[in-house]
């Protein structure tokens, strides 16, 4: 029988009533972060400076120290606090593109020693020994790229150690033999929970060391680990944590920690629900890591249940999409048989752009699924019930001249009536400069144009001079603002991809891996359509519906 004695007793009380809850740890967050950086914008640079800084601030509590270079000669830092005799590891950003925890570690070093006479906090200090290691990769980090400058994965480079990142990681292991390590990623931000529909904001491991998945009582405490990680962040994201693949990786830098004697804790940050900011990552790791600190300095977490974890739902890829629309029918180029169909599509913007400090690429969209996407969950969820999926039209215009009128308020307008390219015939010797004006005319949500040397055939439908307004929203009034009357089929529509032979080449069909680019025309139920009884409901070009313009 166990004896704890008063005095123990006394103490376990005491630190429970002034510990830290997951619901003030998030609300401090915001006046106690250290690194105000956004995580995707924290350079190598930029980290240099905030470790030193951080040093100067606490410097009889922090230890400093540069524990390799990475392939390119940039400085591996290595922050440690903490007097206690156990010793807990903790890296972030050993992927370049995944920084959520990168500035969340120096949150939480600034926090534990600002609160160092707090009974949480120095429970914290005086247990453990912490290094952090808040950027592995500072190559891959710089450019945003997952691999390092080798071109390798430095997380599947345990075994042949070619990386002098995977071999700073390493050695930290060996030389410390942490009790514990935490392994802070990004996944795909469209992963969700098992088949819910729902984001996984975050997803957790408790890493195997063998295929067989054995039990060791290192692992139990990683699994009370991930129990309390889940406690923590239920109140944030509601049913948005998942159970990372459980799979043995026998390269993998967390299995074989695992293995060597370090239990791992893998923590992948995910995506947000539409109109979170991406601070809210690195907030959520934040709160995360600090509770299970604070559980862990408490009673080695005994009060949380590896089950709360083992029951959760797995990360499923797949089964989530910026944009779904449901219901309808499509129509591709060069058919006439409608066919019941929903189509999902995604905004392709990397997290810098996103974020604001890139604006080196406009933002991409890419279908990925056509047909039952019932299963799938959305940011946005477009009611096409009973409209008809087209392709955009696609229309030429011929001669330099076209120049005086060719302009983004009359590209907005061919964009409204369904238009989502362009063929612009010139001379071989204008043709550079038609270039360049389309490219000052690429603008989001309006058509492309390509330029195209005569005497190459435009498509059918030719535009004689500017664009005027369409009367109304009906199909018929889009039409004769291309010149077109007269037209009430199907198969007349077509008219408007198919070419003559050697012409430009034929639109892309609506098919995944393709932009998403396509008009709603309803209504037309199982997939019938009257072009005189029709309406032109929307306009989408490049994964964006075209608004109301010029």
């Amino acid at each position: 029988m166990i004896r704890i004695s008063t005095l123990v007793l006394a103490g376990l009380f005491s630190f429970a009533a002034h510990a830290s809850t997951p619901q003030e740890l998030w609300q401090a967050w915001p006046e106690e972060r250290f690194e105000t950086t956004v995580a995707p914008c924290l350079r190598h640079a930029r980290l240099m400076e905030s470790l030193q800084e951080l040093q100067s601030r606490y410097p009889d509590s922090i230890r400093l120290e540069e524990v390799g270079t990475s392939f390119l000669g940039r400085s591996i830092r290595m922050l440690t606090l903490g007097r206690g005799e156990q010793k807990i590891l903790l890296w972030s950003q050993m992927h370049g593109d995944e920084p959520s925890a990168t500035p969340a570690l120096l949150d939480i070093a600034n926090y534990l020693l600002e609160h160092a006479t707090e009974p949480a906090a120095g429970s914290i200090l005086d247990g453990f020994t912490l290094l952090m290691i808040p950027m592995l990769n500072p190559d891959g980090a710089e450019v945003y790229e997952r691999r390092n400058a080798q071109a390798i994965d430095i997380n599947r480079d345990a075994l042949n150690l070619a990386t002098p990142e995977g071999r700073i990681l390493k050695r930290v292991r060996d030389e410390h033999e942490p009790m514990l390590g935490f392994n802070l990623h990004d996944q795909n931000r469209r992963t969700a929970v098992g088949d819910t529909g729902l984001l996984a904001t975050n997803a957790v491991l408790a890493v195997a060391g063998d295929p067989e998945n054995t039990l060791t009582p290192g692992r139990r405490r990683a699994k009370r680990a991930c129990a309390a990680i889940v406690d923590a962040l239920a109140p944030f994201m509601p049913g948005g944590m998942a159970r990372y693949d459980e799979d043995w990786s026998p390269r993998a830098f967390g299995d074989n920690l695992t293995a060597w004697g370090t239990p791992v804790v893998l923590i992948e940050s995910g995506g947000l629900p539409p109109g979170q900011e991406f601070t809210v990552l690195t907030r959520l790791n934040f709160v995360a890591i600090l509770t299970t600190l604070e559980g862990l300095a408490r009673d080695d977490l005994a009060g949380y249940d590896p089950r709360v974890y083992e029951d959760l739902p797995r990360n499923q890829s797949n089964s989530w999409s910026d944009v779904v629309a449901r219901g309808g029918y499509l129509l591709q180029p060069g058919t006439t048989q409608a066919y019941r169909a929903d189509l999902a599509f995604d905004r392709l913007r990397g997290d810098r752009l996103a974020v604001g400090c890139s604006s080196a690429d406009r933002v991409r969209s890419q279908i990925s699924e056509v047909g039952d996407a019932s299963f799938v969950g959305a940011g946005q969820s477009l009611d096409a019930t009973d409209s008809l999926l087209l392709a955009p039209f696609e229309v030429g215009v011929e001669g330099w001249s076209a120049r005086k009128w060719l302009d983004e308020a009359a590209l907005h307008r061919l964009a409204r009536v369904g238009v989502g390219t362009l063929y612009w015939s010139v001379s071989r010797r204008r043709s550079e400069a038609a270039r360049a004006l389309a490219q000052q005319l690429e603008v989001r949500g309006l058509p492309r144009i390509v330029i195209l040397t005569a005497p190459t055939p435009l498509p059918r439908v030719v535009l004689s001079g500017p664009p005027g307004a369409a009367a109304s929203a009906s199909l018929t009034a889009a039409l004769k603002v291309l010149g077109i009357e007269g037209w009430t089929t199907v198969e007349q529509l077509q008219g408007l991809w198919v070419k003559e032979p050697g012409a430009a080449p034929s639109p892309p069909r609506l098919r995944p891996g393709q932009a998403a680019s396509f008009l709603v025309v309803s209504p037309a139920p199982e997939g019938r359509i009257d072009v005189t009884e029709t309406g032109l409901t929307s306009v989408w070009l490049d994964g964006h519906p075209v608004e109301e313009g010029p």
